[in-house]
């Protein structure tokens, strides 16, 4: 889905529109990303899968952030342990769900200053 929205981007977007789009893996940045530094990178609701990588997934990010840059995202966090989470988490095969507490650590250690909301 992330390569057709790529696609439709790519067809829509705005000549004055200074913005870049890209699909990838958050451990195989194409060369097309690594190449280069951004002001901005913008993730939806899709960390949490990895969450028991968070330091590549954030480390391979600060790497692409120009200083200063902001990273933009939305993700699932744990609030606290419950049986649904837990069957949650078994149903999509996820070791683990981070905390606020443990992704705004996890921030730090990978350079990034943590301005988000709360739970």
């Amino acid at each position: 889905m992330a390569k057709e929205s790529a696609e439709i981007y790519k067809k829509e977007k705005k000549p004055d529109l200074k913005s870049e789009f890209y699909a990838a893996s958050y451990f195989d940045l194409p060369e097309a990303v690594t190449n280069q530094t951004f002001t901005h990178v913008m993730m939806q609701t899709s960390m949490f899968y990895a969450h028991h990588r968070i330091d590549e997934i954030l480390s391979n990010i600060s790497k692409v952030l120009q200083p200063g840059g902001k990273l933009v995202t939305t993700d699932f966090l744990k609030a606290s342990d419950t049986a649904d989470l837990t069957k949650f988490m078994e149903m999509n095969s996820m070791p683990v769900i981070l905390s606020l507490d443990e992704m705004k650590a996890a921030f730090l250690r990978n350079g990034l200053e943590y301005c988000g909301g709360k739970i």
